[in-house]
């Protein structure tokens, strides 16, 4: 098993009660979700979405004094950041990171702004090990893009989120560039989080809304698929040549494949898009990173290993937990399924790459007070 430095670039992290992102709040919104009388506190998270018959979570992640998966610090630090050589863990919020699929665009976007302090101030304190997505409520891009500005001097916040599509377009659509140019001015990579179907979105399969939370899991890529092709399409790439992406708990296996297509369709269709200088495959090789999790389980660990290598495997992952889901990966698991000289990059130097880190800006488990 690989014993290493780990970055691990996918912890969610939640609030015990609604009641705790309250002081965040603005005045006028704080009165809009609490002067409920009987009714009590509005929602402040997305309500649908298919039901896991098992539940979201890992038993053992529940804390002990209560509350949800990954609200209490000191049981994430136990099970997460103290378990191994962990130098830094990104924060990708819970059921919060839905804010996109609030029908209220500017109640969103004062989310989105409540819960970025919320987690600083809560989350970024605790521990120098510990690192946070910026979240943007993406129905208001210029909105967006002043809150991705906000956090541009706090180096702890070390990516732009994106979760939930409140248009019927892939996130390459210029609609969406004001949050990648704010991104790009700022120097943060943008993250695309996988499985947002079904939550007040449009449909989270090419053939239209699913049923069962066995069919949206299984087709949990094709959201991210839809993206990946719509950023490179829509010329996201050449318009912000500096931008990274990184593509989070969608897999990886299924990229060779599509972009073996990709290629051959651009090949007969350049005319449709000029603005496009080199294959698709180029443009992804140079600014796309994908996490681990899901490792996707062939019948042979060489299965795998093969696809990734196509697509240079071996310096486009980053290692992802998604603790503490379900179906969370740990380091004993992936470090099996991958070539053990692919396991330092994975592990933590393919991560130093894209979020433009040096292995001493980070600190060591052993430098973090107990």
């Amino acid at each position: 098993m690989y014993t290493g430095p780990i970055i691990d670039c996918d912890v969610h992290h939640a609030r015990r009660t609604d009641e705790e992102l309250l002081p965040y709040l603005s005045p006028g919104w704080r009165e809009y979700v609490s002067d409920r009388g009987p009714a009590g506190i509005v929602p402040l998270t997305v309500q649908d979405g298919l039901p896991n018959p098992h539940g979201f979570m890992r038993i053992e992640t529940y804390p002990q004094d209560g509350g949800p998966p990954g609200s209490h610090f000191l049981t994430l630090r136990r099970q997460v950041l103290d378990r191994a050589d962990v130098r830094r863990i990104i924060l990708t919020f819970g059921d919060d990171s839905h804010v996109a699929g609030h029908h209220n665009p500017y109640f969103a976007a004062e989310l989105a702004r409540a819960l970025n302090d919320w987690s600083v101030d809560r989350w970024l304190s605790e521990d120098r090990r510990v690192a946070s997505s910026i979240l943007v409520a993406s129905q208001l891009p210029d909105i967006a893009a002043a809150e991705i500005r906000r956090h541009a001097g706090n180096s702890r916040m070390v990516q732009v989120m994106l979760v939930d599509n409140p248009f019927n377009y892939g996130f390459g659509h210029p609609v969406f560039h004001p949050i990648y140019e704010a991104a790009q001015e700022i120097g943060r990579p943008v993250a695309i989080h996988g499985g947002a179907g079904g939550w007040a979105n449009p449909a989270s399969t090419g053939g239209g809304n699913v049923n069962l939370y066995f069919e949206a899991h299984t087709l949990w890529p094709q959201v991210v698929m839809t993206h990946l092709v719509s950023f490179v399409s829509h010329g996201v790439f050449e318009k912000y040549p500096r931008l990274k992406l990184l593509l989070i708990e969608a897999g990886s296996a299924w990229l060779p494949s599509l972009l073996w297509r990709f290629d051959a369709e651009y090949k007969g269709l350049r005319r449709e898009v000029p603005w496009l200088r080199r294959l698709p495959s180029e443009y992804v090789a140079e600014h796309v990173w994908l996490t681990t999790q899901p490792l996707e389980l062939s019948p042979g660990r060489e299965q795998v290993v093969e696809l990734l290598g196509w697509v240079n495997g071996a310096d486009r992952l980053v290692y992802s937990s998604d603790y503490p889901h379900w179906d969370a990966d740990e380091v004993k698991h992936v470090s099996a399924r991958l070539p053990p000289h692919w396991h330092r990059r994975i592990f933590f130097e393919n991560a130093l790459t894209f979020y433009g880190w040096k292995e001493a800006d980070l600190p060591a488990a052993l430098e973090v007070p107990a």
